[in-house]
């Protein structure tokens, strides 16, 4: 029998908070910000997908 996949690392309740200083965090976060205006919940989803991705990617978080 496999073993499951592990449970993600971070807290996916929470949204991924932005590096200062950083340009595409700073677009991301507003992608998300003006998503959350629009009552637009799948592309807040979706930034904070690609958030979490940069984060990993670009910052090693």
């Amino acid at each position: 029998m496999t073993e499951p996949p592990p449970y993600p690392s971070f807290d996916v309740s929470r949204s991924p908070a932005p590096v200062d200083g950083c340009e595409p965090c700073r677009k991301l976060a507003a992608r998300r910000a003006a998503a959350r205006t629009a009552h637009d919940h799948s592309a807040v989803a979706d930034a904070n997908v690609l958030m979490r991705t940069h984060l990993r990617l670009d910052h090693g978080m």
